[in-house]
């Protein structure tokens, strides 16, 4: 069984959140209901929840308070809220997926689904560092689900707080709810140096370098990327300058 949180304030659209997740899910255990950032912390530590689903407006109080204070990689967190101006929030909280109230159904068994295809794969990627890679693609996690991508068409990954936008040849952009550093990890052997706190690039789309104090970038599809000043000398070592 997946252990399952609810934390909202409002008795009756936790009580209706219930009856959804013990109505359609027979693999969920909803172990608790949380009214507010205490309570949701406290059972999260004793717990161990592999979902939460996170109201945001807790009275007085912030559900973002919540994976503040706890370590929310150890979760995957479903966003529920009656607003839909926290939908870039939820993407920078790594959320897996955000729905609306009032609940509708079959939003609620995508978020599910996403929710379980995350645990499986973090659970893989225990021992398979690499199971995120297959051939010349990568798969990104975004609040959709998974998209992928061509390595080879990736320019550039930037990163904002906790989540990551991929820049690709075409000048698409994708945003991924998972930091930049698993994606340096994970595509450190397909030519990605990370450049700058906020930016790896794939050497294989660098048309330009101009020197200067750390200098930049300038990739096949226009993008500029700076050079961290601490990240000069390591590059020009790919580089070969």
């Amino acid at each position: 069984m997946i252990k399952t949180l609810i934390v909202e304030d409002n008795k009756k659209s936790a009580e209706l959140l219930v009856s959804y997740i013990s109505n359609l899910f027979c693999d969920l255990d909803v172990i608790g209901v949380a009214k507010n950032v205490e309570e949701a912390v406290s059972l999260i530590y004793r717990e161990k929840p592999s979902i939460v689903f996170l109201d945001i407006n807790l009275q007085e109080e912030s559900g973002f308070d919540v994976l503040k204070q706890t370590n929310s990689d150890e979760y995957e967190v479903i966003i529920t809220t009656a607003y839909s101006e926290y939908s870039l929030q939820a993407i920078k909280a790594s959320a897996v997926d955000y729905i609306l109230k009032p609940y509708d159904v079959e939003e609620l068994k995508g978020a599910v689904k996403k929710a379980k295809n995350q645990l499986e794969l973090k659970n893989g990627k225990r021992d398979q560092p690499d199971s995120q890679i297959l051939d010349d693609r990568v798969f990104i996690s975004t609040l959709d689900g998974l998209i992928f991508l061509l390595i080879d068409d990736i320019v550039c990954i930037s990163a904002d707080s906790s989540y990551s936008e991929f820049h690709t040849v075409e000048g698409k952009k994708v945003v991924s709810s998972k930091s930049l550093s698993v994606y340096e990890d994970l595509l450190r052997s397909k030519l990605f140096v990370r450049v700058h706190k906020s930016s790896l690039v794939n050497l294989k789309h660098v048309k330009k370098y101009h020197r200067g104090r750390g200098g930049y970038l300038i990739m096949s599809n226009g993008m500029s990327v700076n050079v961290g000043e601490s990240k000069k000398d390591e590059l020009l070592r790919y580089l070969r300058v």
